[in-house]
């Protein structure tokens, strides 16, 4: 009987844990990005919004039947909508997530942005925009069945968007933007 005591042990560890364990899900997610810059440095006619596009992967792990952990990868492009200035991020988002129902939730959580591309067609304007980009993101989302989703968002940048060093004075500028995009769960 105590030899099998250590197998009894692990058997009933393996289906405590296996009884919380729930399956981690992963998908690809397409939209657009409404953005804006918003500063009190920049000319009047260059805060319009722009429509850029946002393009990622998504894993969702549950920590229990309701939250969940959802980190993201996506390719976004920011402005405004003169293409004056533009520029292209890599962001990774990490949103906790709310499930109030199987339908409906909700997500928020921090995001980093990593420059990969800006263009500035601006002779009144010389601006770089920093390297790294640090915002807070918060959404609703819904699933429409159960691969299918779509998720309206709002972004909010906590970092200065351009470089300091590159701009006579002191120069100060916040990315805002609004996502809508669908996806598809594997």
């Amino acid at each position: 009987m105590e030899k099998n005591l250590p197998y009894a042990i692990i058997l009933i560890l393996f289906t405590i844990f296996n009884s919380f364990a729930q399956e981690n899900t992963y998908g690809v997610r397409i939209g657009a990005n409404l953005s804006s810059i918003s500063s009190d440095d920049i000319p009047e006619n260059l805060e319009d919004s722009r429509f850029g596009v946002v393009v990622g992967f998504l894993a969702e792990y549950p920590i229990s039947e309701k939250w969940s952990i959802q980190p993201e990868f996506q390719f976004s492009s920011l402005g405004n909508e003169d293409e004056t200035l533009r520029v292209n991020f890599l962001q990774a988002p990490v949103f906790l997530k709310y499930n109030f129902t199987p339908v409906f939730n909700v997500h928020i959580g921090p995001q980093i942005g990593l420059k990969i591309w800006e263009w500035e067609d601006n002779t009144d304007l010389e601006v770089d925009f920093n390297t790294f980009n640090f915002s807070g993101m918060a959404g609703v989302g819904v699933n429409i069945t159960e691969n299918f989703f779509a998720d309206l968002r709002y972004g909010f940048g906590f970092s200065n968007l351009f470089d300091d060093e590159d701009v006579e004075g002191d120069f100060k500028g916040n990315s805002r933007n609004i996502q809508l995009s669908f996806g598809y769960k594997l």
